[in-house]
């Protein structure tokens, strides 16, 4: 019998998760160390389940999640690593790295993120998570009203050596394309080809067409979702099995 499956983050095709967590309702008779060795022999390597737990009935992975901490990596670097061509942006050119952690700041609180999101059509649902109705940052869909603000907690740049750049953002919800769209512009600020302030100027803006191009989607990786405490300590909970 197919058992549906809930993820905590949904992706573009080519984009990778470490920290991906997923909920899925089972009998209570089933052996989780068991059943994560059968997923682990039917899905590896590339899909890789590290832990399975009983959790509440209330527990949703994508739902329940209060933050998503993304890492975008560049390799930057007059030759291509073919240990990291599946994982990283490979840019040749010298980047600015000041000025790329300038740009970082004016990203981090509550702002309506127009500029870095691709709209969602209007005769489809959108992927976006449904908020209230906000003063500023909404798009009427005509099926309901979706809120493009989001509250980023961490935005940073970190030089790993060896011309291993990585951006890390950790955020309360993610509109599509965001961090792509942020990485993109990131690299334009790092390349000389516009200001770290022009970061500000655009989520100000609200405009999509003025922000850079995407990001390639290899790069990106789901490091990890929060929960709240109280969800956090109801794993293990043998009560009301999910998954």
């Amino acid at each position: 019998m197919p058992i549906p499956v809930v993820s905590a983050g949904r992706t573009d095709t080519g984009v990778h998760a470490k920290g991906q967590v997923i909920s899925c309702d089972l009998p209570d008779r089933v052996d989780l160390k068991i059943l994560t060795k059968q997923l682990n022999s039917l899905c590896g390597p590339a899909i890789v389940v590290r832990e399975a737990s009983w959790a509440s009935s209330e527990f949703h992975a994508r739902f329940s999640a209060i933050w998503r901490h993304y890492q975008y990596t560049i390799y930057n670097n007059e030759f291509r690593d073919p240990f990291l061509v599946a994982t990283s942006w490979h840019i040749t050119t010298p980047l600015n790295l000041r000025a790329m952690r300038l740009g970082c700041d004016p990203i981090i609180g509550t702002h309506d993120f127009s500029a870095f999101c691709r709209r969602p059509k209007p005769d489809l649902p959108s992927d976006l998570d449904v908020a209230e109705k906000l003063d500023t940052g909404s798009i009427d869909t005509g099926l309901r009203e979706i809120s493009l603000r989001r509250c980023v907690m961490q935005a940073s740049w970190h030089d790993r050596g060896e011309g291993i750049l990585q951006f890390e953002i950790r955020a309360n919800a993610f509109c599509h394309q965001m961090v792509r769209s942020l990485v993109g512009t990131f690299i334009e600020i790092g390349s000389h080809k516009r200001p770290s302030s022009d970061m500000m100027a655009l989520i100000r803006s609200g405009d999509r067409a003025e922000a850079s191009q995407l990001a390639p989607p290899q790069g990106l990786c789901l490091l990890d979702v929060g929960y709240p405490d109280d969800i956090v300590a109801s794993f293990n909970n043998d009560v009301v099995p999910s998954y």
